[in-house]
């Protein structure tokens, strides 16, 4: 019997497409690529202190994990090994995953948002958008400590994620670990990329934004609807119907990266820590095949950051945020009466 266990786990290393994708949601190519990078990574930083199993079975256990919501006894039986063997492998894969998670998530240089600017103009009317930005909760079980700070609006324990999508549904930036008590506006002004808007001129030119829900205060680098008071006009609703169209990127982003990962339906561990590996793994991945195993190309942020208020940031760039917002209004307003006419 465990000579058949262990031809079982070794046999998916030996399947070929399309039957290996229907199992690990990726091409054998793609595959080879991550197991290429792991195996690299190991080496550099020193974690091949002992090679027992060989990286591409250590890869296959990681990723049963992330893309099923086995049981790590039944995982582990399915790929021929105990759980305690296959947990280990998993926390190493996560670790590494996030180790060289910048690799695969950056965010967009000059000419990439110029792309996605062109993108979101062409199809939806809107000018200069370079990501769309939304909050999404991620279930776990109640932590060991301070869990009443996870209770979120639904009434579970949960953690927030902030994700910037482009016009591709990659993820161009992500911010992981606040706790699902916080609204999104606290946790994007919490965020590293809240830090580098306002204060690295790099990050976006002074005509580009992103596009958020009313969740977020409006600043001249991060534009939302007008509130409907019932009192708006047929270009205030217009504009609210095109940023809305740009929005749908990330909200699809949020519904795919659930879907593909279906672990983050809820993350059954106490421990925050490892709950926050998980999702970086997982985001890591959902990149990882969107771009072949190619590293992303674009700009590294989030380290050295410069100390700022961010709160007084946001607070002094609201005057500049409407007025970008009314300017943007009022474009749309003479396309409608060009239209008419």
């Amino acid at each position: 019997m465990a000579g058949y266990v262990e031809r079982r786990s070794l046999s998916y290393l030996h399947l070929e497409d399309p039957m290996f994708k229907t199992h690990f949601r990726m091409n054998k190519a793609c595959f080879e690529r991550l197991v290429n990078a792991i195996h690299h990574h190991r080496i550099v930083s020193g974690r091949m202190v002992r090679n027992r199993t060989n990286t591409g079975e250590k890869t296959l256990m990681g990723l049963w994990i992330l893309f099923n919501k086995d049981t790590f006894r039944s995982s582990g039986s399915n790929q021929g090994r105990s759980m305690g063997v296959h947990h280990y492998h998993y926390r190493e894969f996560i670790e590494i995953l996030n180790e060289i998670g910048h690799r695969y998530i950056k965010w967009p240089n000059a000419r990439q948002r110029q792309q996605t600017a062109r993108h979101y103009q062409r199809n939806f009317g809107f000018p200069n958008v370079v990501g769309a930005i939304d909050g999404t909760l991620v279930p776990i079980t109640a932590p060991r400590e301070q869990k009443q700070r996870y209770v979120d609006r639904n009434h579970d324990y949960s953690i927030n994620i902030q994700i910037v999508s482009d016009h591709k549904r990659q993820i161009r930036d992500i911010f992981i670990g606040q706790p699902g008590s916080v609204n999104d506006a606290r946790v994007f002004r919490r965020s590293p990329l809240a830090h580098c808007l306002f204060t690295r001129d790099d990050m976006m030119r002074a005509d580009e934004h992103l596009v958020g829900d009313q969740a977020y205060a409006l600043t001249n680098k991060l534009l939302v609807p007008y509130r409907n008071n019932g009192h708006l006009n047929d270009s205030q609703r217009y504009f609210n119907y095109t940023l809305s169209q740009c929005r749908a990127t990330v909200e699809r982003l949020n519904g795919l990266l659930k879907l593909r990962m279906q672990r983050l339906g809820k993350l059954y561990t106490k421990e925050i820590h490892t709950a926050c590996l998980h999702i970086g793994a997982s985001a890591v991945i959902y990149n990882f095949i969107l771009l072949g195993g190619e590293e992303m190309d674009g700009m590294q942020f989030g380290e050295d950051l410069l100390p700022v208020d961010v709160l007084r940031a946001i607070n002094a760039s609201k005057r500049l945020g409407r007025r970008k917002r009314e300017n943007i209004r009022a474009n749309i307003e003479a396309l409608f009466a060009q239209y008419e006419d």
